[in-house]
């Protein structure tokens, strides 16, 4: 179990919009072209930038942050739906991962896919456990150890892009859970991580580690991360929320909704 979060990553390396709002403010009493591009120390600038990243962003708000290559290539469009990517795999008796589909065994590749980073937050400290959202089973309560039923695992990825479409973070949300006999026993592992991030962001707190009580026909796993999206330094930023709800049943069946 790790649990590194938060985390703070080193301000955008290259292009650092701190330099160029330094050179801009050189070069802008002889060039004329520098004075259209976005200068993000400019109030109406941060402005543009904080709605494109919490809502209510405007067209003149993208062609705003347009004329400035390097705020293009560090925010994320708000045009731009965010991709999702879904991985599960069933447990066999023998601890061996294998497809829900067809049976067979993961490739090494599959293997990767499911398996948590070497950041990913399982701690269990601001764990809340919700009501059971359908009828329990029964009323005890299966532990960690629970045998028998099956054991299968989830990984959602959600992942953000900037104006020039490259990635700008990715997050992660993990679960894992046993059923049996129409009704989800019991949780297992359980954590979230960003990967794939600009040095520009700031890793911030677990706003939501919920899983709903089990057992019950179906149950859900849900975990939100506040991202900082930091320019100028720490001088100014605002906020993205990504967050993933894994909903499980006592068929095995999963289904997922995300947003940020």
């Amino acid at each position: 179990m790790k649990a590194t979060l938060p985390r703070k990553k080193r301000y955008l390396a290259t292009g650092a919009l701190s330099s160029f709002a330094v050179l801009l403010t050189v070069l802008a009493p002889v060039s004329s072209a520098a004075e259209s591009v976005a200068d993000p120390a400019d109030p109406a600038v941060q402005a543009a930038i904080k709605r494109t990243l919490e809502g209510g962003w405007t067209q003149a708000d993208i062609d705003l942050i347009m004329t400035n290559p390097d705020l293009a290539a560090a925010l994320p469009d708000p045009r731009k739906e965010p991709t999702v990517v879904v991985k599960e795999a069933e447990v066999t008796d023998s601890g061996q991962l294998v497809s829900p589909i067809n049976g067979e065994p993961l490739t090494a590749e599959e293997l990767a896919e499911l398996t948590p980073s070497a950041g990913a937050d399982s701690s269990v400290a601001d764990a809340v456990t919700t009501p059971a959202e359908t009828e329990v089973a029964a009323p005890n309560r299966f532990g960690i150890q629970i045998t028998g039923g099956k054991w299968k695992k989830t990984h959602v990825t959600r992942t953000h892009y900037s104006y020039a479409r490259d990635v700008i973070y990715k997050y992660h949300h993990w679960a894992e859970f046993n059923y049996k006999d129409g009704k989800v026993r019991a949780w297992r592992y359980r954590a979230d991580d960003v990967s794939n991030a600009l040095d520009w962001i700031e890793v911030k707190e677990r706003m939501k580690n919920e899983k709903s009580a089990v057992p019950a026909s179906s149950a859900t796993s849900y975990m939100k991360r506040k991202i900082a999206h930091c320019y100028i330094g720490n001088i100014a930023c605002a906020y993205t929320y990504p967050w993933v709800k894994t909903k499980v049943r006592g068929s095995g069946k999963v289904t997922f909704s995300t947003g940020s």
